[in-house]
């Protein structure tokens, strides 16, 4: 059993980009055997729907592959509860403090996102949930 790594919406959307700094560090995750992906509705909801609706059928066919190979977090209304607590007490947005209580209800060991380091998200204690920024850094 590797790593446990929630997704963020912006490493997906990264990895898709072509030529691109950034998405060498997004598809370094999406590659590490290492890591156990996870992934859920609202990474889902953040993803799909725009690649679909811009036709852009081949990113949603790896985005699509990507989750059947992830473990999965379905919605549940303890996610969203302890997504308002987590915003309440963190500065969170709403689909930050979701995509939090996802990654926690999922067991993840860390979140990656490519939000920068000075975001609300950098609030949280690691010892609820490591958040790895890839802004600048490299893993």
């Amino acid at each position: 059993m590797g790593k446990r790594s929630y997704l963020d919406p912006s490493v997906i959307i990264n990895a898709l980009k072509e030529n691109d700094e950034r998405a060498e560090r997004a598809q370094a995750v999406l590659e590490d055997p290492t890591r156990d992906l996870i992934v859920g509705d609202y990474v889902k909801l953040e993803t799909l729907p725009k690649m679909v609706y811009n036709k852009r059928s081949d990113q949603a066919a790896y985005t699509t592959t990507l989750f059947d190979h992830a473990e999965y977090v379905h919605s549940t209304n303890a996610i969203v509860t302890h997504a308002e607590t987590l915003a309440e007490a963190y500065g969170l947005s709403a689909m930050d403090a979701l995509h939090v209580a996802s990654a926690i209800a999922g067991h993840a060991d860390e979140l990656i996102t490519f939000e920068k380091p000075e975001k609300p998200f950098f609030r949280i204690p690691d010892e609820r949930l490591r958040i790895v920024s890839l802004y600048e850094a490299t893993l």
